[in-house]
């Protein structure tokens, strides 16, 4: 059992996430073809709905990149966007109260992540909210969801224009990446035991498209990593995005080389762990780290 550390950091990593990771690996651009469908759950829904729940911060991000952001009437206790930061709170993405959103009188309720975990928004489905849910794990998701979010709020031109703003900077960080030499990263969620971004998350597929290559191979997406293993794949940096950690208990594990030699850059937030808008911070903020820019001479 993860000491309460790591449970801590797997735990702000899924909820970031709003989705369960799932071993596949990720592909280092947006993928063709129609992607995902969303899930509805419960009685039909508004064409154009003006009262809606986010019960995933990733969700309520892109609403507010829509600017919509006066359709929400509620999000999570984990939403911290400014646009936001009036609205009612009612629950976590895994333990929303139904009883708060009922009283909201929604007409609709947003969620994210796999169908079958999707218990905590069964019960306002069954209680007739209409529920739609979206799978939000890799870029091309993330470009997939804007598109149907638009639609499924009636604001299809809204949704795309996101989707191809987002589109636009992924090709761009790719661009810049495939000039530049891949450099080898470890990227750490938790601290104690060491918890890490293995194949298949979001946080690897970030790392890929800005630059780096992880050092992590035969892992799950989020895994408890024996430090043994991280002492022998050899990090040329240690990405540091154990937002809930204090960043000295990383420094104990000196035997990793680059921490030993100071090689360890410490993200300032969670943009990284969560798919949605805050992508575009994401990207620049790894292609600085993997790859800083000369300074300008005086």
């Amino acid at each position: 059992m993860p000491r309460p550390a790591a449970r801590r950091a797997v735990c702000a990593v899924l909820l970031a996430l709003a989705a369960r990771a799932t071993p596949a690996t990720a592909p280092d651009v947006p993928r063709p073809g129609p992607g995902r469908t969303p899930t509805w759950l419960g009685p039909g829904a508004p064409s154009r709905p003006r009262r809606v729940v986010s019960l995933a911060p990733s969700l309520s991000d892109l609403v507010v990149a829509m600017g919509l952001a006066e359709r929400l009437v509620a999000v999570t206790r984990f939403d911290d966007a400014q646009e936001l930061a009036m609205l009612p709170r009612v629950g976590g993405y895994l333990d929303p109260s139904a009883e708060a959103v009922l009283r909201l009188r929604p007409d609709l309720v947003m969620w994210a992540g796999d169908d079958a975990d999707a218990t905590p928004v069964r019960r306002l489905a069954e209680l007739g909210v209409p529920v739609v849910i979206f799978r939000l794990e890799t870029v091309a998701d993330v470009l997939d969801t804007a598109r149907s979010l638009g639609a499924a709020l009636g604001a299809p031109a809204a949704g795309e224009h996101v989707a191809r703003e987002l589109s636009e900077v992924v090709t761009r960080a790719r661009a810049r990446a495939a000039a530049l030499p891949r450099r080898r990263a470890l990227f750490v969620i938790g601290h104690d035991p060491l918890v890490v971004a293995g194949p298949g998350s979001y946080a690897d597929e970030l790392l890929r498209l800005a630059g780096g290559e992880n050092v992590v191979r035969d892992a799950l997406p989020w895994s408890v990593y024996p430090l043994e293993q991280a002492v022998a794949d050899d990090p040329a940096i240690v990405i540091d995005g154990g937002v809930l950690e204090p960043p000295e208990t990383l420094a104990r594990h000196s035997v990793i080389g680059a921490v030993r030699r100071g090689a360890v850059r410490r993200l300032p937030d969670d943009a990284a762990l969560r798919p949605g808008p805050r992508l575009v911070r994401a990207l620049e903020e790894l292609s600085r780290i993997l790859h800083p820019r000369p300074e300008p001479a005086p």
